[in-house]
């Protein structure tokens, strides 16, 4: 399958990329460091569009939700797969008000995100992850919790259930 993730070159969005590649998925990796940033909405969504799975993991301020919505109208009469990474954030409140701005982000995703849902033939799931290590400040080691989220995938995938939503966060 030919998926097309952003923030592709770090983080999360590296791990889904080693691991899909590692299945033989072909990878489409868009990145600020590949001259793709999100906020360039026209420029990214045409290779996103060739592809039948998308991974909508760059967050830069509401542009991930733009995003989504410009791969949707091009999408939601197909039966191609949008992931959107939120943040268990996004259910819970912040005791930082540092973070406030990233939470309400991350709501208007989820928020567009069941919107769209209702509409759509194409198959959205929203993925949450709490407190994942992603730059060295603890939380759970990525490329397990990466692992996961697509064993859970492929689990539904063989029983032919349609995975919807799941949040994992850090065990402790």
């Amino acid at each position: 399958m030919k998926v097309a993730i952003t923030g592709h070159s770090e983080g999360i969005g590296k791990c889904f990329a080693e691991i899909l590649t590692e299945q033989g998925h072909e990878i489409v990796g868009l990145s600020r460091r590949t001259g793709h940033n999100i906020r360039s909405l026209q420029k990214v969504v045409g290779p996103i569009v060739e592809c039948d799975w998308f991974i909508n993991n760059a967050q830069v301020g509401f542009a991930q939700t733009e995003l989504l919505y410009k791969v949707w109208h091009q999408w939601h009469d197909t039966d191609k797969i949008i992931w959107n990474i939120s943040s268990i954030m996004a259910t819970e409140n912040s005791p930082h008000f540092e973070m406030e701005e990233y939470r309400l982000q991350k709501q208007t995703l989820d928020q567009a995100h069941y919107n769209l849902k209702q509409r759509s033939k194409c198959r959205l799931a929203l993925i949450r992850p709490g407190k994942v290590d992603t730059q060295g400040e603890g939380g759970a080691d990525v490329r397990a919790w990466c692992n996961v989220v697509l064993n859970t995938w492929n689990l539904c995938e063989q029983s032919n259930l349609n995975l919807q939503e799941i949040s994992i966060g850090n065990g402790s």
